[in-house]
């Protein structure tokens, strides 16, 4: 017994200095170690959510997601026609034109959209564009304008004002894991 004392004894002594000698050896080393950057990397909180919650909302991101590429193109095509004329009058002809071609393209396909789909179309164009469709409408149309498009939203239950946040918000956060998903 006494034998076996001494034999863990001394396999604790032998590890011990051999851990400490080579601690200091790292310690006291003549390479510098050098440092490591790492990528940052944003983390998205896992929000909880059902399969019908997620092929509900996939059903309407699939239907709306086509008009918000339309509209990105449209836009930029209206912002480098508007950026060639200086007065207000060639600038409000073109803005009109580019109205009636929506109206013409879109009208019957976008009075056929239900009122989520319209929620999710407003917050996938503040998705895409950086502005809200309040903003979008104030700034071709005037504030005027977009204030009677905000308070006709308003009776149909929606906000063109609302704005894309799927940190916060469980609906915004599902249809951004839905576009990921595509």
């Amino acid at each position: 017994m006494f034998v076996y004392f001494i034999q863990y004894n001394n396999l604790f002594l032998i590890n011990t200095l051999l851990v400490s000698f080579f601690s200091l050896s790292v310690l006291f080393s003549q390479i510098p170690e050098k440092d490591i950057v790492l990528d940052e990397v944003e983390l998205i909180s896992k929000m909880s959510y059902t399969t019908y919650e997620y092929l509900y909302y996939k059903k309407k991101v699939v239907k709306v997601y086509h008009y918000v590429d339309t509209l990105k193109n449209l836009i930029s095509e209206l912002d480098n026609q508007l950026a060639l004329k200086k007065h207000k009058r060639g600038r409000k002809k073109i803005i009109n034109n580019y109205k009636k071609d929506l109206m013409e393209r879109f009208m019957s396909e976008i009075k056929s959209l239900t009122r989520k789909e319209g929620v999710v179309l407003s917050k996938l164009v503040y998705r895409e564009l950086g502005i809200s469709v309040f903003e979008l409408i104030k700034e071709y149309k005037g504030g005027w304008s977009a204030f009677w498009w905000q308070n006709l939203a308003k009776v149909y239950d929606g906000n063109i004002k609302s704005k894309f946040d799927p940190k916060k918000n469980k609906e915004d956060f599902l249809i951004e894991k839905i576009i990921t998903d595509l």
